[in-house]
Formats: C-alpha cells, sequence, structure tokens
C-alpha cells in the first residue's frame, strides 16, 4: 500500500464506457492504493460513471480529422494544470501533445501507453500527408517520454529501436471473475460465429459479411461500433445471417459469448500495425472458451504454438477465412481447440499481468 495516495491522472480519446483495458488498468491501480482520475471521452450522457475513479469528461466541437485533435488535446491540456496529478499518463500518440505540454508546466512524472502503432492504422494506407504528421508527432514525443508500456513484443520491439526508451510490455488480459462468467459447457452448435472490436476497415469485417454469403447455415453477430459500421450494416442488409449488435456495455459480453461457437480475430496484413499486434479480442475468446480463427501473424503464432486453441489463415480474403471456418467443422479438432483454452487461460490473466504495471508505478514514486 502506498504511504501517501498518488494522484495518476489516465488521459485518452476512448469512450470510458467501453474501453475494458483502461477499466482494468485504473481498477489496479486505485485498488493498490493510488487515486486515478480518467480523462476521456463519454459515449452516453446517461451512462453511470465508474465508481472506482474520478470522472474529467472533454466534449469536443469538433469529432473528428485534426481539429478534433488540437481541440482534445488542448482540453487535456486544460484539465491537467487543473487537476495537478503527481503522474499523467498519456493514452496512445492521439493524446501525447497535450499531455506532455501539461507535464512541461507541472514538472510530474509521465508515462505513456502505446498499445498500438498510431500512424500504421489502416484508416492511414494511401494518407500519406496525415501519416507523415503523426509520424512527426512521435519523432518530437515519444523519445522524451522515459517511462512507457505497450502490449506485445513486436511492438515493444518497435518502439524500442524507433524512439531509443525502454517499454514494458503489459498484455490486455481478461480477469479471473471474467472466466467464471463467460466459459461453458461443451456446444452443441458449432456454427455461431462472434466479432468483438471496432467496425473500422481491415478488421476482416467485410470479408467476414461476404463468407456468410457461401455459408448460409453459419450466423454471425458482431459486437462494436466504428467509421465504417453504417456501411457496412448496409452491404449486409439482404442477409438474415448476419447480426450487427452495436456497442455492448462490458457486463453484457459474457452472456453474449456464451452463445457463440467460434471467434474471429482477422486483420489485413497491409497495416503494420494489425500485423503486430496482440488484439484483446484473442484473450475474450479463449477465456469464453471459444476456438478462434487468427491470422498468421508473430503474436498468434507464438501463442498458438504454446497453447493451440485456434487456427490460424495465412491470406485474408473470404476464401481463405471459409476455408478456416471448415477446418473447425472437424469435431474433434473442434473438441481439441476447446478444450485446450480450459488449460490455456490460467497462463492469461489479467491477476498476474497487473503485477508489472504496479511494478512500473511503484518505481515511480520511489516506494
Amino acid at each position: 500500500m502506498i504511504k501517501d495516495k498518488k494522484h495518476i491522472a489516465i488521459c485518452s480519446t476512448s469512450y470510458y464506457e467501453y474501453d475494458r483495458r483502461l477499466q482494468r488498468i485504473a481498477n489496479s491501480l486505485t485498488t493498490n492504493g493510488y487515486k486515478v482520475t480518467w480523462v476521456s471521452r463519454q459515449k452516453d450522457g446517461e451512462s453511470k460513471k465508474l465508481t472506482f475513479v474520478e470522472h474529467h469528461i472533454i466534449k469536443t466541437d469538433n469529432n473528428k480529422g485534426p481539429s478534433f485533435y488540437k481541440e482534445y488535446n488542448d482540453k487535456i491540456n486544460a484539465a491537467l494544470i487543473k487537476i495537478k496529478p503527481d503522474i499523467i499518463n498519456s493514452v496512445d500518440l492521439d493524446t501525447i501533445i497535450g499531455c506532455c505540454e501539461a507535464q512541461r508546466k507541472l514538472k510530474c512524472s509521465i508515462t505513456h501507453d502505446a498499445h498500438e502503432i498510431y500512424y500504421e492504422v489502416p484508416e492511414l494506407i494511401g494518407k500519406p500527408i496525415k501519416k507523415s504528421i503523426w509520424k512527426l508527432i512521435a519523432k518530437k514525443y515519444l523519445p522524451t517520454v522515459k517511462t512507457n508500456y505497450t502490449v506485445n513484443h513486436s511492438l515493444k520491439k518497435h518502439y524500442e529501436s524507433k524512439y531509443g526508451q525502454t517499454y514494458e510490455v503489459i498484455r490486455n488480459l481478461p480477469s479471473k471473475t471474467q472466466i467464471s462468467r463467460t466459459y461453458s459447457a461443451t456446444r452443441t452448435n458449432t456454427k455461431r460465429l462472434i466479432y468483438l472490436g471496432v467496425i473500422n476497415q481491415g478488421r476482416g469485417i467485410e470479408i467476414a459479411i461476404e463468407a456468410m454469403r457461401q455459408l448460409p447455415d453459419y450466423h454471425l453477430q458482431l459486437v462494436g461500433e466504428g467509421d465504417d459500421y453504417t456501411k457496412l450494416v448496409e452491404v449486409a442488409k439482404d442477409l438474415n445471417n448476419v447480426k450487427f449488435l452495436g456497442f455492448q456495455h462490458p457486463a453484457h459480453l459474457s452472456n453474449i459469448l456464451s452463445q457463440a461457437s467460434i471467434g474471429l480475430n482477422i486483420l489485413q496484413a497491409e497495416s503494420l500495425n494489425y500485423r503486430l499486434s496482440l488484439a484483446n479480442k484473442f484473450f475474450d475468446y479463449m477465456h469464453a472458451g471459444l476456438p478462434s480463427i487468427n491470422m498468421a501473424y508473430p503474436e498468434y503464432q507464438h501463442i498458438l504454438e504454446a497453447h493451440r486453441v485456434g487456427v490460424m489463415i495465412d491470406s485474408y480474403g473470404a476464401l481463405a477465412l471459409i476455408s478456416g471456418i471448415r477446418k473447425l467443422e472437424n469435431v474433434n479438432l473442434y473438441a481439441e481447440l476447446h478444450s485446450n483454452t480450459e488449460s490455456a487461460k490460467a497462463n492469461y490473466t489479467w491477476e498476474r499481468e497487473q503485477q508489472k504495471l504496479l511494478q512500473l508505478y511503484n518505481g515511480l514514486t520511489n516506494l
């Protein structure tokens, strides 16, 4: 327990209601003696606030593009000057300017949480000017932050080689309590597919819809929203076996997962950010007892060699996805993968992973 409770301000552009990774991080910090203020957006003005943190909700007149990021970072800066935390936590590159400017004025500690390569997201493919701007921001600010963490070893190597600072790996893993709620008995219907995550370009949603046209006896549920949500709903409007559920409160995910049989984790290799990723949903599927279909990318290859809880496909396309789905029609293979999730999930729990988070922040408080 911390002698003098230190105050951490977590700054993100995410909606606090749906950002389960930051919810876990904030809860671990408060449980272990830190005071946490979460500077974020709010999806629904009627949403219930989290009881274990203080909230500072940022509202903007602009909702996208350069004007949004400038306004948001200006408001982060102003909020932090008012909050006066002991430690500022910048979550991803889109908050780094406001956080660093405030840290310079307050002379406090700062950490950076790089959970993706912001300038390598697929939304920036074919947009060289925007991409170069984000790279310039990274080049200016990231070398100045000495305490950093990211979500896998591939991203750690990328950031350390680019910016000369050390990055701890703190993966986003489900907790033990979530395991007991989500794990279900052997499923008799193995033709219910599920996708968790943002509905954006390059995340396999468009090819999953195409696959459903060729697999009418399968059903697909998609949980989440994003820039391409309306467009993809329109693409699938003639299909009875595709259902968009939109944003779902984290408390509802256990029940949704318990009704599924196969988890989809398909990402386009054209994006380096995706190729080096280790998606949260991979572990959500594992903890829910769902065999998953994944791309043959480094992080998934490493884990699946040790724990066979899913299958991999080599290319991004509807035919490759259908091939992966057909593999899981093998009753013995499905049963084996389903059984393997039970033993594998004990190795990937937030209770174990959070110890690295606490060690990092305790180091800043000179405990």
